[in-house]
């Protein structure tokens, strides 16, 4: 800006601001320096109020609220047992039923394309059978959505009987 520029601009401004006289700084100050990061003080716990109480979370047989809803349960990752014990319900399925002195027994084809022999009472990873009949075996199967109002639902596996033409 030449000195002419400079000048015209002071007296306009002192017309406008009505004869008051204003300083105009064609540079902008430096900003202020940041404090060193020695300088900000975080609160170390024994120097919080000691008559503050203290808060402490008790589960009390609650879920995590912290955990997620979506995610199996831990044992279900891991390693499963050997057999009808350590398989789903959705992954047996049923093949036949025959009636002993006893009670029924149904026979069940699991994951690994084995046949296994189960009665009532009998239990697998998420559940236990709760009856069979002729054609159905039904399950009790333990549900673990928290939306759920029961803690479990009854799956019935048919059998799949074919047609004699």
């Amino acid at each position: 800006m030449t000195r002419g520029q400079s000048l015209g601009l002071a007296v306009s401004l002192l017309v406008l601001t009505g004869g008051v006289a204003v300083t105009v700084n064609a540079q902008t100050p430096p900003p202020a320096p940041a404090p060193p990061a020695g300088d900000i003080k975080v609160p170390v716990p024994s120097e919080v109020d000691p008559n503050l109480p203290v808060y402490t979370y008790e589960v009390g047989g609650r879920r995590d609220p912290f955990r997620s809803l979506l995610l199996r349960k831990p044992e279900e990752k891991g390693e499963r047992a050997p057999g009808p014990a350590g398989m789903l319900v959705d992954e047996l399925e049923l093949q036949g039923t025959f009636k002993t002195k006893t009670g029924w027994i149904a026979m069940m084809r699991g994951s690994d394309n084995k046949s296994y022999l189960l009665r009532k009472g009998s239990t697998v990873f998420d559940g236990e059978v709760t009856d069979i009949t002729g054609t159905e075996v039904t399950f009790r199967q333990n549900v673990t959505d928290p939306t759920s109002p029961k803690p479990f639902r009854d799956v019935v596996k048919a059998l799949a009987l074919q047609r004699k033409l």
